[in-house]
């Protein structure tokens, strides 16, 4: 397991590890732009990572490598990127010192030494159509003319420096391509860490062997545990005969479309063969309710007893009010459908401990419906009704097939707990690896479909949505499943970051990039004070989302 560090508190072993994933994807993503900035000429004046006040920083060459203190993001400054304008303007007052007749420091401190100190009269530092050069009068009136050292050093207070950014060295002076790969390169590196990380995963826990039916894992806190053993082979499935493990999830498939909850299993066992009946795990993801490692204390309670749950309230506020938690019993059950905006009241049924399958068969066919329980409270020690839950508005709402379907979740999930055996496949490895990389990939993109497309019920919203507290949450519950989940996580992590930068929206990668589309269309470049407004007006507009969705974190957090 990962990071079984004795003594060390969860917390202190989930920011370390929170800190070190978001830092690795952070340097491959400004890396990449760095890289090919650099192939290209352009001056990078600084290599941050995280935002805010700087901790740490180190000159190499002509870039300075910082570390500021909020770990979340970074960038690499590249010369051409701002707006071009001089920092010296006709009139200020400033010192020169001089190496081989060209100016190699332009000095604004007024306290530091300088060969020269003078009035500006004219300057282009920028160099686009001539030399760069300085024009000054002295204390005494002297007029002269001094041309600039293209790396020649701003010299500001506090000792803080900055290279000159002189046409040749800025972004656009760069040709449409050389400008397009830096800007994708960021992205691209974090797409290709995501298939790397995907691809060790698969070399390190091999890929199922579905040619067998001999039984690889079973899962701890399902039902086959203590009943199934690792290393049995499965013969048969109530009967029907099965020798390879994609006939087994077949034959699994079949009885569970009869909305069955007992499966008998025929295995061989260290050359004897042997039946079990084994009681699927269920999961009903349209309500999130499951029977998963639900407790097996004797109650006197008839009903259903559930599990681990992910139930969604339609009223949020009452959850806390009204909770139904893992160890509860339904006893009775209320499902109103939901059909064009109108309710149709459905009857009130008990449950039973032997309810699941009426469960199955009702939500199966059932899209939207509000859902109200009667239920045991271990909590209140007592019966909390259908009555209540209806007067005091504690309503469970389903989710959609639409939305449902989109995230690819199966509505009714029944397992029995098992897996197949591994086994190294080096092109296997890379299938495996790519199956991932894509369903990560294509991810984001439907749920994007379901924030923005048209829907009659809206189920996902901004508000869904999670920022680096969602993220660091993730990382403590990744944290106790294993250091290949967690790298799996990572993996996950880094696709979104990588495409989220692609898409089309100013202050993005993806955004400039359509300014560069645009200019190879129309073969002109945007007018940069436009660009430039467009960019900081979008950045403002994530900053606040940015901060309304960490604030919902931080609500759910408390909740």
């Amino acid at each position: 397991m990962i990071l079984a560090l004795s003594g060390v508190p969860l917390v202190i072993v989930s920011i370390i590890a929170f800190i070190l994933i978001l830092g690795i994807i952070i340097i491959v993503h400004e890396g990449g732009h760095f890289f090919f900035a650099k192939r290209a000429g352009i001056l990078c004046h600084e290599f941050s990572i995280g935002m805010g006040p700087v901790i740490y920083k180190k000159q190499f060459g002509e870039t300075m490598f910082c570390i500021r203190a909020i770990p979340i993001g970074g960038f690499v400054s590249m010369a051409g990127e701002e707006i071009s304008a001089d920092l010296i303007k006709i009139g200020d007052k400033i010192g020169i010192n001089i190496e081989n007749d060209q100016v190699v420091e332009i000095i604004f401190d007024e306290n530091k030494d300088c060969q020269i100190r003078g009035e500006v009269l004219e300057a282009d530092l920028y160099g686009k159509d001539q030399n760069l050069f300085i024009r000054l009068v002295d204390d005494m009136k002297n007029e002269h003319y001094y041309t600039v050292k293209p790396d020649a050093m701003y010299i500001f207070e506090k000792n803080k420096t900055m290279q000159l950014s002189p046409y040749n060295r800025s972004m656009e002076s760069k040709s449409l391509w050389q400008r397009f790969i830096t800007l994708f390169a960021g992205p691209m590196m974090n797409l290709i860490l995501a298939f790397i990380i995907y691809l060790i995963v698969a070399f390190a826990t091999g890929v199922p062997n579905y040619k067998s039916t001999k039984i690889g894992e079973v899962s701890e806190g399902l039902s086959s545990e203590g009943i199934l053993e690792v290393g049995d082979k499965i013969l048969a499935v109530n009967g029907n005969s099965v020798s390879t493990w994609t006939e087994f999830s077949q034959a699994l498939d079949k009885e569970y479309e009869k909305n069955l909850t007992t499966i008998t299993i025929r295995v061989e066992r260290d050359g004897k063969t042997e039946e079990y009946d084994i009681e699927t795990i269920t999961y009903i993801a349209s309500i999130g309710l499951s029977n998963i490692q639900a407790s097996t204390d004797p109650l006197e309670v008839d009903g259903l007893r559930v599990g681990n749950i992910a139930i969604r309230y339609k009223n949020d506020k009452k959850k806390g009010e009204y909770p139904i938690s893992s160890g509860d019993i339904l006893t009775k059950m209320r499902v109103d459908k939901v059909e064009n905006g109108k309710v149709i009241e459905g009857d009130v049924i008990s449950l039973t401990k032997d309810s699941w399958s009426d469960l199955i068969r009702i939500f199966k066919d059932t899209n939207l419906c509000n859902v109200y329980f009667e239920y045991y409270s271990l909590e209140k020690n007592g019966i909390v009704t259908i009555d209540e839950c209806l007067e005091n508005n504690v309503v469970i709402e389903s989710y959609t097939n639409e939305v449902l379907e989109n995230q690819r979740i199966e509505k009714i999930q029944q397992r029995v707990g098992v897996s197949p055996s591994m086994h190294f496949s080096f092109f296997g490895s890379f299938g495996t690896a790519g199956e991932n990389f894509w369903n990560d990939f294509t991810l984001i993109f439907r749920t994007l479909k379901l924030l923005i497309a048209p829907s009659d019920v809206r189920q996902v919203g901004v508000s869904d949505l999670s920022s680096f507290v969602g993220i660091f949450s993730m990382v403590e519950s990744y944290i106790g499943a294993g250091f290949l989940a967690l790298l799996s996580f990572m993996a996950l992590l880094s696709v979104n970051i990588g495409v989220m930068n692609l898409l089309p929206i100013p202050a993005l990668d993806g955004g400039r990039i359509v300014f560069l589309g645009y200019e190879l269309i129309t073969r002109r470049k945007p007018n940069k004070k436009v660009e430039n407004i467009i960019n900081n007006v979008f950045f403002i507009l994530i900053l606040i989302l940015f901060v309304f969705i960490t604030y919902n974190d931080i609500v759910r957090l408390f909740r």
